[in-house]
């Protein structure tokens, strides 16, 4: 029997709301990255340039600012042991900037379905067992050891653990819940924002003060023009299951050798 006019109009309606919800909106330009900048001290020789933040940013999550647009990009990021590029869940890139009271480094993660436990004014908590996240490694200056960096891990609810290592893997001390990693006293104070964009990526901006790092007498801080400090990123989830990597540990340790980290040189 042929629908009468009425009929036919709902389901015209109906068929159209279906074809609607099936499809997928653009993402915006801003989380695709033109070109390659490798990490790898063993492949890439040169540090990466990283130059001043050439306007303002709003701290929302969104690198759709015209300063990040022109910030230095780093990555698509790699498989984290061999340096390939890598199908994967977390697949990212990052950009970097700064000026004479912060580092800049925003993220853009490709994780369809990006999960995290904890709240975001949670103390130091493990998000590297449960969350999807982002970890930031940073040596001031360019050592050739391992000695005196910094851990900072982001989470897609805001969830910050950051410490400070005196060396590879160096303190770690007690047991459990009271087990501690580095010297986790220590606060980045950064500020950080995440936006998530559902069933497509999320995107983190996060702006470290340079006062939050100890002073050293092996590097300045901040970092004067020329100064080459080492740093590696990270993008993870499931446990660290699922990561990729700027700068590849090709078997060489875990995610804090700092041999294994890409350079940066600030402008």
């Amino acid at each position: 029997m042929l629908c009468s006019t009425p009929m036919r109009r709902a389901y015209a309606f109906l068929l159209l709301a279906a074809l609607g919800g099936c499809a997928r909106k653009t993402d915006p330009a801003w989380v695709t990255v033109a070109g390659k900048q490798a990490g790898d001290p063993t492949v890439s020789g040169e540090p990466a340039k990283v130059g001043k933040l050439s306007g303002a940013i709003t701290m929302d999550g969104k690198l759709d600012e015209a300063a990040w647009a022109s910030a230095s990009a780093l990555g698509p990021f790699v498989d984290p042991g061999s340096g390939n590029e890598a199908s994967s869940p977390v697949e990212g890139f990052a950009r970097i900037a700064y000026d004479d009271a912060k580092l800049y480094i925003g993220f853009v993660v490709k994780d369809r379905t990006p999960f995290s436990p904890f709240g975001k004014d949670e103390v130091d908590p493990h998000i590297w067992e449960k969350s999807s996240a982002i970890e930031i490694m940073i040596q001031p200056g360019d050592p050739g050891d391992n000695r005196d960096y910094y851990e900072l891990q982001i989470d897609v609810q805001g969830a910050i653990f950051d410490t400070h290592w005196d060396d590879y893997n160096t303190p770690i001390s007690g047991q459990g819940d009271t087990k501690t990693f580095g010297h986790m006293q220590w606060a980045s104070k950064m500020e950080r924002a995440v936006y998530v964009a559902n069933d497509s990526f999320y995107s983190v901006e996060a702006a470290i003060p340079w006062s939050s790092f100890v002073p050293s007498a092996r590097t300045s801080i901040p970092p004067k023009s020329g100064d080459v400090w080492r740093i590696d990123l990270y993008s993870f989830r499931d446990g660290q299951r699922q990561s990729l990597a700027w700068s590849p540990i090709r078997g060489q340790g875990n995610f804090h050798k700092s041999a294994r980290w890409g350079r940066i040189k600030f402008e």
